[in-house]
Order: C-alpha cells, then sequence, then structure tokens
C-alpha cells in the first residue's frame, strides 16, 4: 500500500501518482474523471453521491491545512483535482524549465577550483534526474568538457582528441589532477 504524504505545493507529480493510485485501489478514481452525468461507469446515484463524498475528503485529507482552505470551497473532487490539477502542475513544468535553464548557462568560474564546481553541476544533473529530464552521463561529460574555462584550453583539446569514451569518474579524476597542477603553477608564479 502506498503511503500518502500531505500536499503543500512541492513535488506535485509524485503526490499525484500516490493519489491517483490511492483513489484507484478504493475504486473511486472515476469520481475525479467526470460528472455523474457523464460517467460511463454503471452505479447509481446514491452510490455516486456516496463515492463523490469519499472520494472528495480523501482528497482534502491528504493536503496540507493552507490548501485545505483553499480547496474545500469546491463542491466536487473534480473540481478539487482539476483545479490542484491547473495550479501546480503549470508551476512544476515551470521549475523543471529552469533547472533546464541552469543546466545550460552553467559557467565555470576562471578564479576557483574547477572540481567543486564539476560537482555543482552533477547536482544539477541529479535534480533534473529526479524531475525525470533525463541527462546521460555521455552528455555531462560533454557538457563539463565544453563549459571549462578559457584557462583550461589545451585540457580541452586533450580530452577531446582521446580516442575512447572518457567516464565520469576518469573525467573528475583528471580534472582533480589538472586543479593541482593550475593552482601548484599559480603558487609558483605569485612566489
Amino acid at each position: 500500500m502506498v503511503k500518502l504524504q500531505s500536499f503543500g505545493g512541492s513535488k506535485y507529480n509524485a503526490w499525484r501518482r500516490k493519489t491517483q493510485f490511492g483513489l484507484k485501489s478504493n475504486q473511486i478514481f472515476y469520481i475525479v474523471l467526470s460528472t455523474f452525468s457523464d460517467t460511463t461507469k454503471d452505479v447509481s446515484e446514491s452510490q455516486w453521491l456516496s463515492d463523490e463524498d469519499y472520494c472528495r475528503d480523501y482528497l482534502l485529507n491528504f493536503l496540507l491545512d493552507h490548501l485545505v482552505e483553499t480547496y474545500s470551497k469546491f463542491k466536487t473532487a473534480k473540481e478539487i483535482w482539476d483545479n490542484l490539477d491547473a495550479q501546480f502542475r503549470k508551476e512544476e513544468e515551470l521549475s523543471k524549465s529552469h533547472l533546464v535553464d541552469k543546466f545550460l548557462d552553467f559557467k565555470f568560474c576562471e578564479d576557483m577550483e574547477v572540481t567543486p564546481q564539476v560537482t555543482d553541476l552533477e547536482n544539477i544533473r541529479s535534480k533534473m534526474n529526479n524531475e525525470n529530464i533525463g541527462i546521460t552521463n555521455i552528455f555531462l561529460i560533454g557538457a563539463i568538457i565544453y563549459k571549462l574555462p578559457a584557462a583550461w584550453h589545451s585540457f580541452k583539446t586533450e580530452m577531446y582528441r582521446k580516442k575512447e569514451q572518457l567516464g565520469l569518474d576518469e573525467l573528475k579524476r583528471y580534472i582533480c589532477i589538472e586543479d593541482e597542477n593550475l593552482s601548484r603553477n599559480n603558487l609558483e608564479l605569485i612566489k
């Protein structure tokens, strides 16, 4: 059985899938799909009203208090479901596009070590994967190499010339070594 967390405004798609499963398990999901007059399910009006009441309470029960206040004004479970969908699906899509923008706009800073910045880019990729925006290792490796700062031009050229495909861990190891070499060279120039 799926344990539902109360929905407070974030991770709507995950909450929606679990709620949909719960409604189907209780055989009342049809309530959020249609009105009594539109239903194709063979059910009496009294059964419909009973299922409608249960479904409405079920949905409101798994909303946090601030959302219950807003959504309890809707008279039917279908209205609650449709309005939640209208508000939070769009917000989630916007947050997904924000992640994509963040990944595409990511730039390595010249005056910082690159290794921790690679970790930052990996974290963005992880968030994207959690939102079902798949970024493969090969794509991430290419993006890292492409986004390296101008001071890393010879390193980038060397990575592009490698005949076999690099693994992510291998690339990170090479970057760590290059970071150390550049830091050591910068210290020698200062002395």
